[in-house]
């Protein structure tokens, strides 16, 4: 509606000039025609001077209205465009937190964060703002036609022909290749994102090594060739506006020797011409700017094929799902009963044959060399993923992807690799908490289990709101495995996974955190994956893997007599 008012604005204003040219050039015209005629009886201007005046004032509010709803039209695009933006980059976001763990395994990072970030915003600025100014101009454009039609038909047909076209012409011509070029710039921008991330990432190790030129070299690489992307579109835009501009001069040439030619002398003539002229003013902006959008739409159509499938999955969180036959609170044991699992395109298996008990308020702890399927297995343990073999049961409650996030609920889990955001200690430990939220007591107290309390009140500028950076950069890996431990610790857990989550801490410091974990929590269940034996050494129960399957279980002491590879692990630690 907004579209078609601005239009009828911007022909009012440019037929508007018609009679006010007529008033200047030939006074007497006020007489002569009946509809000016009537303007000066009604109005009652005294002498055609006056009228000259009032119609010369008309005609700037008309151009000012004109201009001015204009600029409030582009805002409401731009508002419209923007707010679905906003809309198209969360709606992803939700898609992909909602994904399943094993889509992260199989997608790489950097492509989604270019979807969310890149291509969510270029939809924007290469559909929705190009689309409605292709509508916009359309309607005024038609518009002008209508005017010019009414005026002068044959000059109107002439003019919609030649400029309909020439421009036709160039953008059916082009379509593929800007088609193409679009596939190339969301591949390159693709590639850029990972490059960089990649970069930024291993800066560490890139410093060591002595090896930044390379990476360097790699990204400029991609950033060249995406930076010759969006010129080459530039000029399929813009040139037929050169072209179009020589025809529109020389037209109004054309149009002058046309209309004198056929018997009209120039003071009649001049109130048309300048008709003309300023509709061309108007016209040939608009019918660029039509060009350019059904351009800059067909060389950003390639992302909206990208988009498009994770576009139309339900957006849902998990956390915000019902949650179905949920598993409640965990009293007697967790059971892995002859579980199997696969990971896509591999014929061995990861986890085969795998059965366990696991008792609640025991510590168990699962040992074995490298590939031997520990990580695989805690990640089936918190329902990550899921066994396509055998099943895992929580008090005879299968667990399943339905009820995955009520189990979750119940467990921590610290990784080697803790996961730290540029934020204070408070809201690292609370994570997923608003500050009025977080119970200051139970905080410390987590921390103090954890042996981090008094680095954080006695070493960190400011205590628990001192920022920590990205990824936890200032810390050290001791200092941010034990953030990790008050993290999970602070859930009051049923359940606490300890995944090398003390890999990084020295010896003293490890028996100090296992034994204050040993002895707050009295029926919390510990099950503990680790390369260094001292670790487990007070498990209650060690399962020792090799390729996925369970090749002996015991106490420390037990293993130590009876497995040989147990005992040279151990010897080796």
């Amino acid at each position: 509606m907004a579209v078609l008012v601005m239009a009828i604005f911007e022909v009012i204003g440019i037929a508007s000039v018609l009679p006010f040219m007529q008033i200047a050039s030939k006074p007497e015209k006020i007489a002569e025609n009946q509809v000016l005629s009537k303007v000066y009886q009604v109005l009652g201007f005294e002498t055609s001077q006056d009228m000259l005046i009032a119609s010369g004032v008309l005609v700037l509010v008309l151009i000012t209205v004109s201009n001015l709803f204009k600029a409030f039209t582009s805002w409401l695009q731009q508002k419209f465009a923007w707010d679905v933006a906003h809309q198209l980059g969360t709606r992803l976001l939700r898609v992909y937190l909602g994904k399943p763990y094993g889509y992260f395994l199989t997608h790489n990072t950097s492509e989604l964060l270019t979807n969310l970030i890149v291509e969510a915003g270029k939809i924007t600025t290469g559909i929705l703002i190009p689309l409605g100014e292709l509508i916009a101009q359309i309607v005024v454009s038609t518009l002008i036609f209508g005017l010019l039609l009414y005026v002068n038909p044959f000059i109107a047909l002439v003019t919609l022909a030649v400029l309909g076209t020439a421009y036709g012409l160039v953008y059916f011509a082009r379509k593929r290749y800007l088609t193409r070029l679009g596939k190339e710039r969301v591949s390159a921008n693709q590639y850029r994102f990972r490059s960089l991330k990649e970069t930024l990432a291993g800066i560490k190790t890139f410093r060591v090594y002595g090896v930044q030129d390379f990476f360097y070299r790699r990204f400029e690489k991609v950033s060249e060739h995406h930076s010759t992307i969006q010129p080459r579109v530039y000029l399929v835009s813009a040139l037929p506006r050169h072209v179009i501009e020589i025809f529109a001069f020389g037209g109004v040439v054309l149009v002058l020797l046309f209309l004198i030619l056929n018997g009209q002398n120039l003071q009649d003539v001049l109130p048309l011409l300048t008709l003309y002229v300023l509709a061309g003013y108007r016209l040939l902006p608009a019918l660029q700017k039509i060009f350019s959008s059904a351009i800059k739409i067909r060389h950003t159509l390639p992302a909206v094929d990208i988009l498009r499938a994770d576009l139309q999955e339900t957006a849902e969180l998990q956390g915000e799902l019902p949650i179905e036959h949920p598993i409640a609170n965990f009293a007697q044991a967790m059971v892995m009963d002859n579980i199997g699992f696969y990971y896509d395109n591999t014929t061995e298996p990861v986890i085969a044959e795998l059965t366990v008990s696991i008792p609640k308020g025991k510590t168990v702890a699962f040992v074995g060399s490298t590939g031997s399927g520990k990580t695989t297995l805690v990640d089936l343990i918190v329902g990550l993923l899921h066994p396509q073999e055998g099943n895992i049961r929580i008090d005879e409650k299968i667990l399943d992807i339905d009820n995955a996030r009520s189990w979750q609920q119940q467990i921590a889990y610290v990784p080697q690799e803790v996961f730290l955001f540029d934020d204070t200690v408070t809201r690292n430990i609370a994570i997923g908490l608003n500050d009025d939220e977080v119970d200051q007591a139970r905080l410390e107290k987590a921390a103090s289990i954890a042996n981090v309390h008094d680095f954080i009140s006695t070493e960190l500028t400011d205590g628990y709101e001192t920022v920590i950076g990205e990824r936890g950069v200032r810390l050290s890996g001791g200092q941010r495995q034990r953030l990790g431990l008050a993290r999970a610790l602070y859930r009051h857990p049923n359940v606490l996974i300890l995944d090398e989550a003390t890999s990084a801490l020295d010896s003293i410091t490890e028996h100090a955190v296992i034994d204050a974990l040993r002895e707050s929590t009295k029926d919390l269940t510990i099950i503990v994956i680790a390369h260094r034996l001292s670790t487990v050494r007070h498990a209650d129960c060690i399962y020792l893997l090799e390729h996925g399957r369970l090749v002996a279980e015991g106490s420390y002491e037990e293993l130590f007599k009876q497995s040989d590879m147990f005992r040279e692990m151990v010897e080796l630690s």
